[in-house]
């Protein structure tokens, strides 16, 4: 396959993969996926498959499944409303799919939480030798956010090189770095829920202008609302620190609820020229 025919594909195929995160809780048909990426229904599939090592169904099931857990560990929505908003139309089905992904059901997953959470915090305080200190966040309403993108799939400490490398690539020659442009990364996943290998994470930069998307580089709105958001200090190392803080501590205590959007990362200063211990990054929880 010549290479201008494998970007096109790549383009089409992202586009239908944004469709679907953006849509999960829609019916999905076949036919209206295939069209959404000028593909024929006979042989979508195969090419789906070829390019994102998951059948169709498969990864539509396994990304409702994945945000279903999300939901019972970060919200009190009732099982059965989860099982609707997944795509289920008795909660019997959802339980089942649920057990045969996770290995336990939706209620025994739901009353762990807590020790799901406070694991999560005692990772942190393991690895990084010290106390979590508490962080007050700043509480914003912002507009969607256009942005031009990249995504990696895997464990994130790659695929976060790989989605900035194959970004900056793409973007360094068309003149679209420099400043006034902001640069976000946005970690879809749950390391404790998703396998790592189906990790994906999101390499963004802001656009002054309308930018075409082309292969692996995509185009997609990060939409606006209230944020929660927080200035973590320090290495990218550390993030996890930060983030067992927010959602180990802050969320619970805050009364707030989360948005069915992941939280995204926005980098202040650039990680070649400035020391790690001076790195600022702002952390945006989606709040509703």
């Amino acid at each position: 396959m010549r290479a201008s025919s494998i970007k096109d594909y790549q383009e089409r195929i992202n586009r239908v993969c944004l469709f679907i995160q953006e849509h999960l809780a829609e019916p999905m048909r076949l036919a209206d996926l295939a069209a959404c990426a000028c593909f024929s229904p006979f042989h979508f599939h195969r090419i789906f498959l070829a390019h994102t090592g998951e059948t169709l169904n498969a990864h539509i099931r396994r990304l409702r499944l994945e945000r279903a857990a999300q939901h019972l560990l970060h919200s009190s929505n009732a099982i059965t409303d989860i099982a609707l908003d997944a795509g289920y139309e008795t909660p019997s089905a959802f339980n089942k799919a649920f057990a045969q992904h996770f290995n336990c059901t939706p209620s025994h997953f739901r009353k762990a939480k807590n020790n799901h959470l406070l694991l999560q915090q005692r990772m942190v305080i393991v690895q990084t030798r010290k106390e979590i200190k508490p962080m007050k966040p700043e509480l914003k309403t912002t507009e969607p956010t256009q942005v031009l993108y990249v995504r990696k799939t895997g464990k994130y400490s790659d695929s976060a090189m790989q989605a900035w490398q194959a970004l900056c690539a793409f973007a360094g020659p068309k003149g679209l770095l420099g400043p006034g442009v902001d640069c976000i990364g946005i970690s879809h996943d749950d390391p404790c829920i998703t396998p790592e290998d189906k990790l994906r994470y999101d390499a963004c930069i802001t656009m002054k202008a309308e930018v075409q998307p082309e292969g692996e580089a995509g185009v997609q709105t990060i939409p606006g609302g209230r944020y929660a958001i927080f200035m973590h200090k320090g290495s990218y190392d550390t993030l996890l620190e930060t983030y067992g803080f927010i959602f180990g501590q802050w969320l619970p205590e805050s009364g707030e609820k989360l948005r069915d959007f992941p939280s995204f990362e926005k980098y202040l200063n650039d990680p070649h020229s400035t020391p790690p211990e001076q790195l600022l990054t702002e952390i945006h929880v989606p709040l509703q």
